[in-house]
């Protein structure tokens, strides 16, 4: 459904035209004003917006650039009588994609709204293309600085324990000895630390184990909210989960699906920590749609803001506190789906949650069973 905005200073127009194109299955906001129509605009994150070009206070094309300064920047239709033509081009030239002139047919709008729609499409589709690539030569270099770093993190933390056993064996006066175990305590920690993260870098380069553990759907959701029920009951989440019965017979790569999985959920329940108890909800969905396997995972938190959403797969952006994250997780996932030869994508508005929705073809899958373990009969049914 394309979100639009319509912005006119003439109410009824405005309201008309409004209702006419929410008949047509368009979510609608409206403003009355070129003010207004930012302040609805960082709320909304309208796709397209019907501009009109003549309004007292801040003009049309002021509003217009405005509008299109923001990143990502929604597609611009102008409104204009026939004594603005001029202006109108002038318009386009600074970014508008579409001009018509008052009254306006509603179906030449519609189109209209449908081909602004395409291009925005056609642009994000470029830019997941340019993030892709990015990502690609990232997950390169990340491999390789984790390889070096990992050497001399084993040699770091093998040399801790060896002290830690010759001051087992020597014998120190006051409070020396304390004080070295603590010191190696330290290193040990922040350098298993360091390893955490070079493990993560690792897997930014994902190749796949084909014939590594493999399992269903509702098994692997389970166990993923199993492991979290402790901080789910404790935040008073409510989580629903929605999918045909014959996922259960798909098979699915255990050790990958439950780092995706697992990813995607601690990152809602971290969106639905200022949400209020009672509207916080996390909805798992899948289902099998021309031989694609499609998951999404949805949460009713804070959102996004859509400035970042191009963003927010890279390694190392968080949009959490400093502290409270190092930026690997989406990414990872990324990484992985990539490898799968699917795809992940984001919908998000700011105060109203997000779904990430996962897509993989169904062969990869089928691959794996394939190749799964040696006696697959003997798994365990339900």
């Amino acid at each position: 459904m394309v979100r639009v905005l319509v912005v006119d200073d003439e109410r009824d127009f405005t309201d008309l035209l409004s209702e006419r194109l929410r008949t047509r299955g368009m979510e609608v906001r409206t403003a009355y004003n070129g003010q207004e129509a930012l302040d609805v605009a960082r709320i909304f994150a309208p796709e397209v917006v019907v501009l009109d070009i003549t309004m007292p206070g801040m003009s049309g094309i002021e509003t217009m650039y405005a509008l299109r300064a923001e990143k990502p920047a929604p597609e611009v239709i102008l409104l204009t009588a026939d004594t603005t033509l001029g202006t109108a081009v002038a318009g386009m030239k600074g970014g508008a994609r579409d001009y018509l002139t008052k009254p306006t047919d509603i179906d030449t709008l519609v189109s209209a709204i449908g081909e602004a729609e395409g291009r925005r499409m056609e642009n994000m589709s470029r830019q997941r293309m340019a993030e892709t690539a990015k990502l690609a030569a990232l997950g390169e270099l990340a491999t390789g600085v984790a390889h070096e770093i990992n050497n001399p993190l084993q040699v770091i933390l093998n040399e801790a324990g060896w002290i830690e056993e010759i001051l087992g064996e020597t014998a120190l006066e006051g409070n020396s000895r304390e004080q070295i175990l603590e010191s190696i305590a330290l290193i040990r920690r922040q350098g298993l630390r360091c390893k955490a993260i070079t493990s993560k870098l690792l897997t930014l380069r994902c190749a796949l184990d084909a014939k590594g553990a493999t399992t269903n759907l509702p098994d692997l959701v389970h166990e993923v909210l199993i492991a979290r029920r402790a901080q789910i009951e404790k935040m008073g989440i409510r989580v629903e989960k929605h999918w045909p019965e014959q996922l259960r017979e798909v098979k699915l790569p255990d050790s990958e699906w439950s780092q995706i999985l697992g990813n995607l959920v601690d990152n809602a329940m971290d969106a639905l920590e200022s949400t209020p108890a009672e509207e916080r909800l996390l909805t798992i969905q899948a289902d099998v749609d021309d031989a694609e396997l499609i998951i999404s995972v949805q949460d009713s938190g804070c959102g996004i803001e859509e400035h970042l959403l191009t963003r927010i797969f890279e390694p190392f952006f968080s949009t959490k506190e400093v502290g409270k994250g190092i930026g690997l997780g989406l990414a990872i996932c990324h990484g992985i789906i990539e490898a799968m030869g699917g795809s992940i994508s984001v919908r998000s508005t700011p105060g109203h949650g997000s779904t990430f929705t996962i897509k993989v073809p169904m062969a990869v899958h089928a691959h794996n069973e394939h190749n799964g373990p040696e006696n697959p009969a003997s798994a365990k049914e339900e």
